[in-house]
């Protein structure tokens, strides 16, 4: 074979590797529609938009360097994906907002607040969220331990938010500085995550808050299980742990699919204006982001800019803490607070009402 047919054979691979991913580019958008309960392969390629995005960028790059009018096909792929990729980074764009009423929200997985026995981490983020002049503060994993209990949280937030809502045996909390008209638990089955929402009562207008904790990956644990059986030299256990962790994703995926739709059919019955926020466990583009967004505005893609990461982990890379508003609500400001308590960083959105 001479050179010029080894060309040919190569410029035709090129090209079909470049429509392959255009299809699979095209199926990425529709995945997170697809309920992973029925389609686990459309659940694995959401998770792969990210890798999309970089390769029809590559591939664009190349064409383009190559005046090729097969530069339409990746540019193609970058489109159907805008979307997606508005969800992780944003140019920033201030909004202009007159109106005076405006209410400010942190989520925030504090992971027990470190465990910590003088509370130093829980005092000093309180003082700091009075500084912001928050409103209303929604955390996950909230728990106290032997030395600093939950009733010295209490106090500690107590002093800024003297409305809260925190049910016995789910690990949430809502503390506001509005009153508190009516909420209630939202348990998922079988696992130990959940939701709470509460109806504030804001200058005499009803908003809804939901603060949900979707079921966990369990990565970072499986990682350090992994970790430690490659230090001690044993490929056995090292594959065991890597086989038990996919069928715990594929388990922990469907789960969150489940607790996605129990929340939606909440949001959907909901009449007031409303804010769904909390520890998704799931990256944009996903079934359980989808879904819980549907009908909502990502307060990140109305108010946020730059990069939109959430967690600390995993070299700072997944977004997956979430301030969602409905269409009656103005995102105002949004940003991504670095604070090293957790294994996440807080999340603070503004909206005009």
């Amino acid at each position: 074979m001479g050179r010029l047919a080894v060309y040919k054979f190569a410029y035709f691979l090129s090209i079909l590797f470049t429509i392959f991913i255009l299809g699979l580019s095209i199926f990425a958008y529709f995945s997170g529609k697809i309920n992973p309960v029925e389609n686990m392969f459309a659940a694995y390629v959401a998770l792969s938009k990210p890798i999309l995005v970089v390769v029809n960028t590559i591939l664009f790059t190349y064409w383009l360097i190559r005046l090729r009018y097969w530069l339409w096909i990746p540019l193609t792929g970058l489109m159907v994906n805008y979307e997606y990729i508005t969800s992780m980074y944003q140019i920033y764009n201030p909004t202009k907002y007159a109106n005076e009423n405006r209410l400010k929200i942190v989520t925030y997985n504090v992971h027990s607040f470190g465990n910590e026995i003088t509370g130093f981490s829980a005092k000093e983020f309180a003082e700091m969220m009075n500084k912001e002049e928050t409103d209303v503060l929604c955390f996950q994993e909230y728990r106290g331990n032997g030395d600093f209990t939950e009733q010295d949280l209490q106090n500690t937030y107590a002093k800024t938010f003297p409305y809260s809502f925190i049910p016995e045996g789910l690990s949430q909390a809502i503390y506001s500085r509005y009153p508190i008209k009516q909420s209630q638990t939202i348990e998922f089955p079988n696992t130990n995550n959940g939701a709470i929402w509460a109806d504030l009562d804001v200058k005499g207008m009803t908003i809804r808050i939901i603060n949900v904790h979707m079921q966990t990956t369990n990565f970072d644990r499986m990682r350090s299980k992994a970790a430690q059986a490659r230090g001690a030299q044993d490929e056995e256990q090292e594959r065991a742990i890597y086989l038990d962790y996919s069928d715990n994703f594929r388990e922990n995926t469907v789960r969150r699919a489940g607790q996605a739709e129990q929340i939606s059919s909440l949001i959907n019955a909901t009449e007031y204006p409303l804010i769904v926020c909390g520890d998704f466990n799931d990256p944009p583009g996903t079934f359980t982001y989808e879904t819980l967004k549907s009908g909502l505005k990502d307060g990140f893609q109305t108010a946020g800019e730059g990069y939109g990461a959430t967690y600390r982990g995993v070299h700072h890379l997944l977004r997956i803490d979430y301030l969602f508003h409905s269409t009656l609500l103005e995102g105002i400001k949004y940003k991504v607070i670095p604070y090293d308590m957790s294994d996440h960083n807080p999340v603070y959105l503004e909206v005009g009402l």
